[in-house]
C-alpha cells in the first residue's frame, strides 16, 4: 500500500513536481486548504550539506505534523565556481531578489569564464522520515550547463538558464513531463519508489 505523504516544502515548483512524480501516492503539503490556518514551521536551513538540510525540514515537519515526511533540499552547481551555489542557490545574490536578478548575478559571476566551462549540476537528496525508524536518503543529479539567456516559461528557479544534457533543451523549454522524466528531483524520487517497493510489507 502506498504511504500517505507529508512534504516538507512551501515551494510551489516543488509541490506541482511531487505530485506528478508521486501521483498515486496521497500527498500533504502546507499550502492544502486543510492547513490554510496553520502557518508552516520554520526552518533555518544552515546546513552545509543538502543532507543536513533535508534532514533539519524531516525533522521539524514531522515535529510538527506527526506524519511520515519526505523533504528534499536541492541546488545548483557550476563547475567552474566550485560547486557554487550549491546548498545556497535559493538565497543566491541576496534573500529578497527575483529569480531574473539571480540568474543576472551568475552570469556575472561567470564572466571571468569561457561559455564551454558553464558545465553544471542539478543535485537534490530526499529524505524520508517517519518518527519511527532512522531517516532514509535518496540522492541524484541530472547533468547539463548554464546558458547566456533565459529560455522558455516553464519550471521555476534557475530552470530557464539551465540545458539539460538530456533533454537538449532548457528546463524552461521542457514539458513538466519531460523534466519529470530526467531532472535530479525525478531520479531521487524514483530511488525513494525502488526503496520502498523493496520493504517486507510485513
Amino acid at each position: 500500500m502506498m504511504p500517505s505523504l507529508f512534504l516538507a516544502t512551501s515551494n510551489l515548483g516543488k509541490i506541482s513536481e511531487f505530485q506528478v512524480l508521486l501521483k498515486n501516492w496521497t500527498l500533504t503539503h502546507p499550502l492544502r486548504s486543510e492547513f490554510e490556518s496553520i502557518t508552516p514551521p520554520e526552518v533555518v536551513e544552515d546546513g552545509v550539506t543538502y543532507y543536513e538540510n533535508a534532514l533539519k525540514k524531516a525533522l521539524r515537519y514531522n515535529e510538527m505534523y506527526r506524519r511520515p515526511v519526505l523533504a528534499d533540499d536541492s541546488g545548483l552547481e557550476v563547475d567552474c565556481l566550485y560547486g557554487a551555489p550549491g546548498v545556497f542557490s535559493a538565497g543566491f545574490g541576496g534573500e529578497k531578489i527575483s529569480w531574473a536578478e539571480r540568474w543576472e548575478f551568475l552570469w556575472k559571476k561567470l564572466a571571468e569564464f569561457p561559455p564551454n566551462e558553464w558545465t553544471a549540476n542539478f543535485r537534490s537528496v530526499l529524505c524520508y522520515y517517519d518518527g519511527k525508524k532512522p531517516p532514509h536518503f535518496f540522492e541524484a543529479r541530472t547533468e547539463g550547463k548554464i546558458i547566456g539567456s533565459a529560455r522558455g516559461g516553464e519550471g521555476f528557479g534557475f530552470d530557464p538558464i539551465f540545458f539539460s544534457t538530456e533533454l537538449h533543451k532548457s528546463f524552461g523549454e521542457a514539458t513538466a513531463e519531460e523534466k519529470n522524466r530526467v531532472s535530479h528531483r525525478a531520479k531521487a524520487v524514483q530511488s525513494f519508489r525502488d526503496w520502498w517497493e523493496s520493504l517486507d510489507p510485513a
